[in-house]
């Protein structure tokens, strides 16, 4: 009976364990696969699609594995349709294939053309059409429209069925109105004025002008950059604290513009405190290296002379044989007394060397052109300052839409890599300028340049240009790093045409070319030298010259004792313009030195500009003169948006040798120097003559005082500005001129038996009023002028219009 009942339990639990796997394998819907049968493939290989099973025959297929199989397949793209069932141990597959893209078109799209969208979009035609990527496409295609400030456009795909398995995709594209920036409003800015902030910014309101520009479209990344010329601002003028709290841009569907708001906390300003030199590099001695620390105690807090002091000493202490000290400052602020002491401390970094430098995304742009803006290269020792340098030098090429220096570890680990990662732009320009100048007329010129030649950085630009009196045409090729030294050269090739007008009774042509060099000895000096040679052809008409031509006396004119007419009642030329009448060859050499300081190129507001020119004309070709020139510029913004502006300019030129200065040579001054006064309308003049030919002179002064303020009530995006001015100068001299061309000098203020007057130092001086507008088509400048003090053969224009700039 025992052996019977164990016998009965063992049979119980065989069974129980077969029911067990039966139930389990029936929840499980588990075949073991035998066979694979996919149906419905047209295109689409059948063993391409078992690929994808990743099953093994014999192997068990439960409902894990063909999930994980249905994934699969549907994440190929190739199928809109996926369904896997098993017949014992047969699995059968079925597939629904996605059609191929036959054509892909668009359509209401005027803004953006087709090959731009074609671009951006990821399918392709011959290509396997899911619903996904043309979702995905869609919005691709209205980000393109975002960035151009349409943020109002909108696209609907069409799907065309054709024949065997093909579709036609199209984009119906309803591109919207444009979304412009309606106002810019600053929130806690006390010292400086919004119309002074939204200098700063490259973001602008909408106007009447809108259809000229494209900055005033909401785009985040130019807000961004916003935020950061508005920190650099602040921090440049002394505003250590300075912080954007935020900045939002609000859309107003309703009137589809966007309100931006930035709300700044500036805090205090301070100045500069105590600067110090500490160094931790027993060979480095601190004492030797003040000269090259530009902030200064006392002065007003400047981060940017923080920062070019840090390249400086970093440059030096290099220079010296110690590659691996770093410099970093320290900064002691004192709310108190409001000033931030800076100590700049020398240490030594760690040991670490340039491994590579990896350049990507320069697809045009050559490696050379791109490594040359480093001050190290592969085995240097790292420094983070000339890392930084370089970076900023790249950025300021114009080459370049974005440039970003990253690091990694190199080869070993005292090694480091670059990556400079670079997102090129276009760098060739056609532009049409058009200007008006009032004795000139009107003027226009047509230019073609390339800032980037064949991806080698190189500048080349021709231009022509023509007005009612005037022609032009200039060629010019400049190589920036010339024998792989940061020196440029340049060659030129020009030609001027100018016709007689009221300011000169001649025609003059000049052909030539020249060569000239140039080297940048620091940030703010420059220096170039050059040479110019060209033939130059003054040809007078005869009805300007008959009282020199036998039997052309006209009626009115005297004949002296030697048979010479007078030339009083015809506006005959001058004598002096008609001895220098001819063709002759000019050789010149010279250089220029230019100190700027000035704190932004356009509109400057504060700093200092200054440059000396010398010319020697008489290196070879028939005509000897030296020839120096000097200007100095002055800006300061004394209060908001009030900016004063004092030049000081000069003169002076002399012939050499053998060879008389012609009058020709001489400087013709008026407007330029004394506004209210036409060109060449003071110095020196024939008025033996109706014309009264001005005669130059040899030397000139001037100084200009002006003060620049916006006009009241104005909204600033229109770009204008006033300014009341004060111009004060003097040109006299005649050089070689007198008794031996038939001139006398005149002592007196009588005119009587002189054949010119001589002024001697007479000071002309007017006071005027002046509208200057920032258009869109370039500055343009309306100066009104009231001479005070003149003589009274010099020629008056109380009003100046000029202008003019490419777009």
């Amino acid at each position: 009976m025992i052996l019977m009942s164990l016998f009965s339990s063992r049979q119980v639990r065989a069974a129980a364990f077969v029911l067990a796997l039966v139930v389990c394998f029936a929840g499980s819907s588990v075949a073991f696969a035998q066979q694979v049968v996919v149906r419905g493939n047209q295109r689409v290989e059948e063993s391409t699609v078992k690929s994808y099973l990743n099953l093994t025959q014999g192997q068990a297929f439960d409902e894990t594995r063909q999930n994980d199989a249905i994934k699969a397949l549907f994440a190929t793209g190739l199928f809109q349709d996926v369904n896997i069932s098993s017949q014992g141990s047969t699995i059968i597959v079925t597939v629904v294939e996605n059609p191929v893209v036959n054509r892909i078109a668009f359509e209401g799209n005027r803004k953006v053309d087709s090959a731009t969208l074609t671009k951006e979009v990821e399918s392709k035609p011959r290509g396997i059409f899911t619903r996904a990527r043309v979702q995905a496409d869609v919005q691709r295609i209205v980000d393109v429209y975002r960035r151009q400030g349409r943020f109002d456009a909108t696209v609907e795909p069409k799907v065309i069925e054709l024949e065997r398995g093909r579709v036609d995709l199209v984009f119906e594209v309803n591109e919207g109105d444009k979304t412009k920036v309606e106002r810019i409003t600053f929130i806690g800015n006390h010292s400086f004025t919004t119309r002074r902030l939204r200098d700063i910014v490259t973001t602008t309101e909408s106007n009447f002008l809108s259809f000229l520009k494209t900055s005033d479209v909401y785009d985040p990344d130019r807000v961004n950059v916003d935020q950061e010329l508005l920190r650099r601002f602040y921090l440049k003028n002394g505003y250590a604290d300075f912080r954007v709290v935020s900045a939002v841009a609000d859309f107003d569907r309703d009137r589809n513009a966007f309100f931006i708001t930035f709300t700044l906390d500036e805090g205090e300003r301070y100045n500069f405190g105590v600067v110090e030199i500490e160094s931790n590099v027993p060979q480095v001695d601190a004492a030797t290296l003040r000269d090259f620390v530009r902030s200064k105690p006392g002065a007003v807090y400047n981060a940017d002379l923080i920062d070019k002091s840090l390249e400086d000493l970093s440059v030096e202490i290099s220079q010296r044989g110690f590659p691996f000290a770093q410099v970093r400052p320290r900064g002691d602020r004192d709310a108190k007394t409001r000033t931030v002491g800076v100590t700049y401390v020398i240490e030594d970094a760690p040991r670490l060397y340039v491994d590579r430098i990896n350049i990507r995304g320069n697809t045009r742009t050559l490696d050379s052109v791109i490594r040359r803006e480093f001050d190290l290269a592969e085995g240097d020792a790292l420094n983070r300052v000339l890392v930084d340098r370089a970076e900023r030098r790249l950025n300021q090429l114009g080459y370049f839409k974005s440039v970003k220096i990253t690091r990694e570890p190199g080869s070993d680990p005292d090694r480091v890599a670059l990556n400079v990662n670079i997102e090129e732009q276009s760098t060739g320009e056609v532009s049409f300028g058009v200007g008006y100048a009032t004795n000139d007329g009107i003027l226009g010129d047509v230019s073609i340049s390339e800032r980037n030649f064949l991806g080698r950085g190189q500048f080349v630009k021709a231009t022509v240009g023509a007005g009612q009196r005037t022609r032009n045409v200039d060629l010019s090729f400049t190589e920036p790093y010339f024998l792989d030294r940061r020196l440029s050269f340049g060659v030129d090739f020009f030609y001027r045409e100018n016709l007689i007008s009221n300011t000169n009774a001649f025609n003059q042509q000049i052909l030539g070319g020249g060569l000239r060099a140039g080297v940048q000895f620091s940030e703010e000096l420059s220096g170039q030298a050059r040479y110019r040679g060209f033939s130059q052809l003054i040809d007078i008409p005869l009805q300007f010259r008959n009282c020199i031509v036998p039997g052309r006396v006209s009626a009115g004119d005297t004949i002296d004792a030697n048979g010479v007419a007078s030339c009083l009642n015809d506006g005959e030329a001058t004598r002096a313009i008609i001895s220098a009448s001819g063709r002759v060859f000019v050789s010149q050499i010279g250089f220029t030195l230019a100190y700027n300081r000035l704190d932004q190129q356009k509109n400057p507001r504060n700093g200092v500009y200054g440059e000396l020119g010398f010319d020697l004309a008489g290196v070879g070709g028939d005509v000897n003169y030296a020839r120096f020139t000097g200007e100095v510029r002055g800006y300061y913004n004394f209060y908001e948006d009030l900016v004063a502006y004092v030049k000081l300019q000069g003169g002076h030129i002399s012939g050499w040798g053998n060879k008389p200065l012609r009058v020709i040579d001489t400087f013709f001054k008026g407007g330029d120097l004394v506004r209210g006064f036409q060109t060449s309308g003071l110095g020196p003049r024939d008025i033996s003559n109706i014309r009264a030919d001005s005669l130059g002179g040899t030397t000139f002064l001037g100084v200009t005082g002006e003060i620049q303020f916006p006009i009241p009530y104005l909204p600033d995006e229109f770009g204008l500005r006033g300014a009341f001015f004060a111009d004060a100068g003097t040109l006299f001299g005649t050089g070689d001129l007198g008794a031996d061309n038939g001139y006398v000098r005149c002592l007196t203020r009588s005119f009587i038996g002189c054949n010119y007057f001589d002024d001697a130092y007479s000071v002309r001086a007017s006071v005027g009023a002046s509208l200057v507008w920032q258009s869109p088509l370039g500055p343009l400048r309306f100066d009104f002028a009231l001479p005070l003090k003149r003589e009274t053969y010099d020629r008056i224009q109380t009003f100046r219009f000029s202008g003019g700039s490419s777009f």
